[in-house]
């Protein structure tokens, strides 16, 4: 049966289709101009997420970078009034560092600059030998965790990592542990790169690889918290209400824009990898199931697969009949058309209408908190703590980013007083008296409705009031 695409789109269409396939196989025989190519576009899709979003934790990453430039790595929280007694280890104060350094130097668009290229280098790294549409894809599925965030450098530095590995130069191995020792300080996946280390050492059985890792765990201790790095590290993995808590950890949970470049690779496994049990063990099955276990996992397992990816398409493509060209073209043109729309899709639906950089966060209501400075403590939501550390310094928060899995001395996590402050009005009152909280600073939304009703009912005023925002004094 022979597939035509003509009772899909106009024959106009697909005349313009085909031309632009053409003129892109033109380019790959240019192999220095196509890269580029390559490289352009993904490296535009990574700065316009970033140049037009701003992560929660953004805020606080560069105060804190701004302090340790100014006074050195503090030892003890100085954004909340509520955990100032806690031993604050900053598991990515390298990059808060350099976070600081380069926004002093150009601003948020410098910033914007740098970690798209991170987010773009660590898809050429594994990838750049693979073919345009599937690298495409794979920037797609990234483009919901990209921005400015310090898991551009575990992505950027896995993928070197991986690279490493499968280098036929075995000397290159050596350089493994000075990795780590830069890893160590700037974000806590490095301990995502050692169990690939314990993994290879296992599966290939090299003697090489466990001196490496021994080495490499000693070089992450080259950190000014030492051993009480892998303290924190193990507070937040082992943290399973983590998963049902923060939206960064929840279990089998995908955004749209991945849907493609999984189901694709999950098509390619289960079609020409499947039967062989020791391939369910291979690098990309089990960052699959990491990316399951916790969503911020799913550009590790994009970085780990890409190539595998490309591999399927390949072999699927070679196993069509080539003495029946006319058929077999018409499948890869129709492959290309779907992957062609997934993208225009994902494109339209991220940039379509314009993002406004600071539309997610209350500008009005720190606008106002600025001119009316609130007659006591702030109780902020918690998506707004990075934020308001970095646009309202002088007001300490209630809670940010950083505190999930933190406990006060009594062995409380802070997330989870701050959940019952907006569910249960009796524990509102105690924690509200106990910290002379006089304002409420919440995002309008059915989790916060509880609450905001029922101060607006104990009589307090509601003084900026937008479609995001609600921020309420007390009276």
């Amino acid at each position: 049966m022979q597939l035509s695409l003509g009772i899909i789109l106009p024959k106009s269409v697909i005349i313009k289709i085909h031309r632009i396939l053409r003129m892109i196989a033109a380019l790959s025989r240019c192999h220095h101009v196509y890269l580029s190519l390559k490289f352009v576009l993904i490296f535009i899709s990574f700065f316009l997420i970033a140049w037009t979003s701003i992560d929660p934790d953004f805020g606080w990453h560069l105060q804190a970078g701004n302090y340790i430039r100014a006074h050195g790595i503090p030892s003890h929280d100085i954004f909340t009034y509520t955990a100032r007694t806690f031993h604050w280890v900053d598991h990515e104060w390298g990059n808060d560092v350099i976070v600081s350094w380069f926004y002093s130097l150009g601003g948020y668009n410098l910033l914007a600059v740098i970690f798209a290229s991170l987010w773009t280098a660590a898809l050429f790294i594994v990838g750049n030998r693979t073919r345009l549409l599937v690298l495409l894809l794979a920037g797609a599925a990234m483009i919901p965790y990209a921005g400015i965030r310090p898991i551009a450098w575990t992505v950027f530095l896995l993928a070197l990592l991986l690279k490493i590995i499968s280098s036929k130069q075995r000397r290159l191995i050596w350089l493994v542990p000075l990795i780590f020792v830069i890893w160590a300080n700037l974000h806590a996946g490095f301990i995502v790169g050692l169990a690939v280390l314990a993994y290879y050492m296992v599966r290939q059985r090299r003697k090489m690889i466990a001196v490496v890792l021994g080495l490499s765990f000693v070089a992450t201790l080259v950190n000014p918290y030492g051993l009480k790095l892998y303290v924190e590290v193990a507070r937040t993995t082992f943290d399973s209400s983590l998963h049902f808590q923060i939206s960064e950890w929840a279990i089998f949970y995908l955004p749209v824009a991945t849907y493609a470049f999984v189901a694709l690779w999950g098509a390619g496994f289960w079609l020409l990898r499947r039967k062989k049990l020791t391939n369910w063990l291979d690098i990309g099955p089990i960052f699959f199931t990491a990316a399951m276990a916790a969503t911020r996992n799913v550009p590790l397992f994009i970085v780990a697969s890409i190539k595998d990816l490309d591999k399927y398409y390949e072999e699927l493509k070679n196993q069509l009949p080539h003495e029946l060209n006319q058929p077999r073209k018409r499948v890869l043109n129709l492959f290309a058309l779907i992957v062609v729309g997934w993208l225009a899709y994902v494109v339209v639906t991220t940039f379509i209408p314009w993002p406004q950089r600071d539309a997610p966060y209350p500008t009005q209501a720190i606008s106002y908190l600025r001119a009316h400075p609130c007659d006591g403590n702030l109780f902020n939501d918690y998506d707004y703590g990075g934020y308001l550390i970095w646009q309202l310094p002088s007001q300490p928060v209630y809670i940010d980013g950083r505190m999930p899995s933190w406990r006060n001395d009594s062995g409380q996590k802070y997330l989870d007083i701050y959940f019952q402050i907006i569910s249960n009005k009796a524990i509102r009152t105690k924690q509200f008296t106990k910290y002379n909280i006089a304002c409420v600073l919440l995002s309008r939304s059915s989790f916060n409705n509880q609450i905001l009703n029922s101060l607006q009912k104990s009589g307090w005023q509601d003084v900026v009031k937008t479609n995001n925002s609600e921020l309420l004094i007390r009276g």
